[in-house]
């Protein structure tokens, strides 16, 4: 069992990690106009990956990359698979529908923690889950949209969101285990690296030059949404359930819009600040029988 402040120490640097993945729609909108989905996720792995390599190199550790783990394994190919998932079904759906559908996540954690881990999944943890994904919902609701193919699309993002349910129980399960924050971020190098090594190919062939903006937006998505923003989940892994973990993902929707307000005018509607409300209730949930 998980001590109190362990705890709350998860959910401080959990719900940090959530603020900085909510600067990536922020961000990219600025990217979007010049260059290609894939081009910038890419990138941002590479750049992210450096960063990694810098703080390594600063702490004077070694860097090493154990092939051999099994949850590393998953990790990369999690990633590198939702990362084409993601971007391939922006093309035939909303953006919201995408972040709704993505967020299924937690759902296949679930899913997966009952039929393949000896973790207790409680009805408690159920409720929790059907919350976070309701309060998703309501948050990006006003920005529903059709166009394309939706259904296609909408398809490819739960594909999205189950990969992405590998890619955080994998995680999670290798941060509970790790020993040091340099063993954590090793690992989180070696996922930014070799998936960026892997998705190169695909992205080389849409790639765009991009200009002395685009460069230094780049710099910032792979630095503080990226970089940081797992540095930190992982952190926060390391001393909360799995689940717990899982969900915090979902408060980056939360931040999205906080952010999107305060930098690009966005409004918050009665509706998404009750999702709000839901997505911080549900993460919390999670914790009430962690002692």
């Amino acid at each position: 069992m998980l001590s109190p402040k362990l705890t709350q120490n998860g959910l401080v640097l959990g719900f940090l990690a959530a603020f900085l993945w909510g600067t990536h729609s922020v961000i990219v909108r600025y990217l979007t106009s010049d260059l290609g989905g894939l081009q910038i996720a890419v990138t941002r792995l590479f750049v992210a990956a450096l960063a990694i390599y810098c703080m390594l190199r600063v702490m004077r550790v070694s860097v090493s990359i154990k092939l051999g783990d099994w949850n590393f394994r998953l990790a990369v190919l999690s990633t590198v698979i939702n990362y084409i998932l993601f971007h391939v079904g922006l093309e035939y759906t909303g953006a919201a529908s995408a972040m709704v559908l993505e967020n299924t996540a937690p759902f296949f954690v679930l899913i997966f923690l009952y039929f393949f881990s000896d973790t207790q999944v409680t009805r408690a943890d159920v409720f929790a889950t059907a919350l976070a994904i309701l309060g998703v919902f309501l948050t990006v609701y006003r920005d529903f949209q059709g166009g394309g193919d939706p259904f296609y699309g909408d398809l490819l993002e739960i594909g999205a969101g189950l990969s992405w349910a590998v890619f955080l129980v994998s995680s999670s399960r290798a941060m509970r285990s790790s020993k040091s924050t340099e063993e954590r971020l090793n690992f989180l190098f070696g996922i930014f690296l070799c998936a960026g090594v892997l998705l190169l190919p695909l992205a080389a062939f849409l790639f765009k030059l991009p200009t002395a903006n685009d460069v230094l937006f780049l710099t910032l998505l792979g630095v503080l949404p990226t970089a940081l923003a797992y540095y930190l989940w992982y952190e926060a892994a390391a001393r909360v359930s799995t689940l717990t973990a899982t969900l915090m993902f979902a408060a980056s929707v939360v931040f999205t819009f906080i952010n999107s307000a305060l930098f690009l005018g966005a409004t918050i509607t009665p509706i998404a600040a009750l999702g709000a409300v839901l997505i911080i209730l549900a993460i919390f949930l999670t914790t009430k029988n962690q002692k």
